[in-house]
């Protein structure tokens, strides 16, 4: 699922990552007949993660690998290799729920979610608390359309960018809400109090996900198509693919003393996130 909303880039370092948001200029001013133009202003807010290691390894004794006639050994490198993925998944996953529902802390100094004004410092204007419903969701897209875009993380300048301009693509939801979701963008007629009526939002991009690591039954999040205007990223080093290696020759420290071989996951991998304007949240007020 995480492979719709985030772009993956390949590194060939274990250096610290700075991603960088380039702002926009915005309109152009007129230059009149003669006079001389003046400096634009521009500038980013470099986001920076760093690369993580993950892996382990499963032992295997002489014995056991004699004593498998059905060949589930041969199962081992797959399944450390689905935990490799199901690790990205876990990674993305959470920053959506890390720090109670709000996210990473951002470099201006702003929770990736929050109720701030986007004219303030570290204002984001993306979180909400309503439940999952049409009204909401066209809401939420609306939202996020008029996100001013990054010009320059100066006094003055916050939240004075023209707008995004792009409606989210993707309804991303627990599967608690998976059929609710679904009723809201994919059905051709929709059913509200027993009357039918078209569907006003069939038709308009959007799809659902279903976040399998998701356990809050309520809270609902919105998220651009990456190739438009991209948020998530996630840094390989070695390989989107986590490394298997084996070792399980006589002379391998572990099998000459012990008769054990050892098969090895490796992963390195860095999750962030680089504009918080494609994004949105709404954390679900309990009742």
């Amino acid at each position: 699922w995480w492979t719709r909303i985030a772009r993956v880039e390949h590194f060939n370092t274990l250096n610290t990552i700075t991603g960088t948001l380039i702002g926009t200029v915005g309109d152009l001013p007129s230059v009149a007949e003669g006079e001389a133009y003046n400096p634009l202003s521009i500038g980013d807010s470099p986001e920076s993660a760093d690369f993580v290691k993950y892996g382990g390894y499963i032992p295997l004794t002489l014995e056991l690998i004699d004593r498998d006639e059905s060949r589930k050994l041969a199962a081992y490198p797959r399944e450390l290799a689905a935990a490799g993925l199901r690790k990205i998944s876990s990674l993305v996953a959470a920053i959506f729920t890390a720090n109670a529902g709000v996210g990473p802390t951002l470099a201006d100094s702003g929770a990736l979610f929050n109720t701030s004004a986007v004219t303030s410092v570290g204002g984001h204007a993306n979180l909400r608390t309503n439940a999952l419903s049409a009204p909401e969701w066209d809401a939420v897209q609306s939202a996020v359309y008029k996100q001013p875009m990054l010009i320059k993380n100066a006094s003055g300048y916050y939240g004075s960018g023209p707008a995004l301009a792009i409606n989210p693509r993707f309804l991303l939801v627990p599967r608690a809400l998976q059929l609710s979701a679904m009723k809201i963008l994919y059905p051709s007629l929709e059913n509200a109090a027993n009357i039918y009526s078209e569907n006003m939002q069939r038709g308009q991009p959007g799809d659902v996900i279903t976040v399998p690591e998701w356990s809050d039954p309520s809270n609902w999040a919105a998220v651009c198509d990456p190739v438009l205007a991209p948020a998530i990223f996630v840094g390989e080093r070695f390989g989107l693919l986590p490394e298997i290696f084996i070792a399980g020759d006589d002379l391998s420290p572990a099998v000459f003393t012990n008769d054990e071989h050892r098969l090895k996951v490796r992963h390195f991998l860095a999750v962030w996130v680089n504009d918080f304007r494609p994004l949105h949240k709404n954390n679900v007020a309990e009742e």
